[in-house]
């Protein structure tokens, strides 16, 4: 079995938890320090290279921006023989078949846009403006709670917990949007925030219900969202916040100012 570097398998945990990366993200993730943005991928190249030929990873035939892109056009996922290579350290994760498939671009491009906000937070977290204590992938960032006589799954594409400017906890739902749902169905996935909220179930535990984060791809859309809310949601539209990607760093940041 091969033997791996910390950085190696700190690319299999997060496989396992994102379920895919680009060699793009993985280069900003664990080769930033490197002389180059071309060194960083070259880097991010040589390591995944060694993961793939091992089996312990795969990536699709698709490329991100297509084969001119360049060797960091790949995206990656972690098979069954990389999962067994976690299990040996941590026999709670859970070795299941996964059908070879390449997914729909809508879905490739929303798991990836997820992944990349988990990327924009450890460089904010690198150059020490904040210090993330936890990022849960779905299903880890899934909630279950009672309505009447049946069960209710609420959704999250992420939870976030993190500490801004070494004093204040910031705790947020995100939610990412890429103008491809309906605004009705969008305002009707915050009522079920609502309902989840109303069960006092995440203050009991954490003191404070986690902000809900939409981050969507344009202003255009953003206001969109934005008018649904405070038009359907009265006074509950403050559980939620709308911003843009280019936002989402300063959006964190500056949540410390307030």
């Amino acid at each position: 079995m091969m033997s791996l570097s910390d950085v190696q398998l700190s690319i299999l945990k997060l496989l396992k938890d994102c379920r895919y990366a680009s060699t793009r993200q993985l280069a900003d993730l664990y080769f930033a320090e490197s002389s180059s943005p071309r060194t960083a991928t070259r880097r991010a190249n040589l390591a995944t290279k060694a993961l793939f030929e091992a089996g312990y990873i795969t990536h699709l035939k698709r490329r991100i921006g297509g084969r001119r892109a360049g060797s960091g056009s790949y995206v990656w996922s972690i098979t069954k023989t990389g999962l067994k290579h976690l299990r040996l350290n941590d026999p709670q994760i859970q070795v299941r078949f996964r059908n070879r498939y390449e997914p729909t671009s809508h879905h490739l491009e929303h798991t990836l846009g997820i992944t990349q906000v988990y990327v924009e937070l450890r460089k904010l977290e690198r150059v020490r403006k904040i210090e993330l204590e936890t990022f849960s992938f779905e299903p880890a960032s899934h909630r279950s709670f009672a309505k009447f006589t049946q069960n209710v799954m609420l959704k999250p594409d992420a939870y976030a917990k993190l500490v801004v400017g070494n004093k204040e906890e910031f705790i947020f739902f995100l939610e990412l949007d890429k103008d491809t749902e309906s605004l009705n169905r969008i305002v009707n996935q915050c009522k079920k925030y609502i309902q989840y909220f109303n069960t006092g179930i995440e203050q009991r535990e954490t003191g404070i219900f986690p902000q809900v984060v939409w981050v969507v791809p344009d202003r255009k859309r953003q206001v969109a969202i934005e008018n649904r809310i405070q038009e359907e949601l009265n006074s509950y539209w403050t559980l939620f916040e709308v911003i843009t990607l280019e936002e989402f760093p300063d959006f964190v940041i500056g949540d410390s100012d307030e």
